[in-house]
């Protein structure tokens, strides 16, 4: 529990410390929401957030990879999908943010950075059916994979029109997933997929942490 504690202060404080330049740089690059007769805000406010979410995953990967237990999740090669998905995810993000993509550009990307990961073993292992676990052919479990993953970043992109509210879920989220998971990978040595799906949770449940301070009401930078 320790390093699992250790990695989501880490992502915490990464992310709080990076959100500031982030919006800086939003601001020089001109990544800026404009005024929306829907929205509750009254001036423009920057976004490119999630470059500040990342940069907390990616510092909490780096300190993961020195600790005894959870150097082991680096093994199995999932986690080296989870980072190159994630950046990709991110990178066409930040493009989107700054430049503005169509949509099919952006499925694109994002099933590509699916894909990445389902080719690095960041895989459903089996799909529940009606109270079973059913083990499908793994082309199946591929495509199952990507559009669990294509539904989740969507959705999540999606609700992040409020301040605090796509943060605030996906914490909520994060330590509900963490706790299951780790409640499960606590009675296994050495770390195995149940690990790795705690550390990607405590890193995430770090991130938001870090970046809600920001993006509480009134906000002064949006996730994009």
């Amino acid at each position: 529990m320790r390093e699992y504690l250790l990695v989501c202060v880490v992502a915490m404080a990464m992310t709080y410390l990076a959100t500031p330049l982030v919006r800086a740089l939003a601001v020089i690059v001109g990544a800026i929401t404009p005024i929306r007769d829907r929205d509750v805000h009254t001036t423009p406010i920057p976004r490119l957030g999630g470059v500040a979410i990342f940069a907390g995953f990616a510092a909490a990967t780096l300190v993961a990879r020195q600790l005894p237990y959870l150097k082991g999740v680096y093994l199995s090669g999932q986690m080296t999908g989870v980072l190159i998905g994630g950046a990709l995810i991110c990178l066409v993000g930040a493009i989107d943010d700054v430049r503005g993509l169509d949509w099919l550009t952006k499925l694109a990307g994002q099933s590509l950075a699916a894909g990445i990961m389902a080719y690095k073993g960041v895989l459903m292992l089996s799909v529940p059916f009606f109270g079973t676990s059913t083990v499908l052919p793994q082309p199946v479990l591929v495509l199952v994979t990507i559009m669990i993953v294509l539904v989740t970043v969507n959705a999540v992109n999606w609700i992040d029109g409020l301040d605090g509210l796509a943060a605030g879920i996906v914490a909520i989220a994060s330590l509900a997933f963490f706790i299951y998971s780790y409640a499960i990978s606590f009675h296994y040595t050495p770390a195995n997929v149940f690990s790795t799906a705690s550390f990607v949770m405590a890193a995430t449940l770090g991130c938001c942490l870090g970046f809600l301070p920001h993006n509480f009401n009134p906000a002064r930078l949006f996730m994009g």
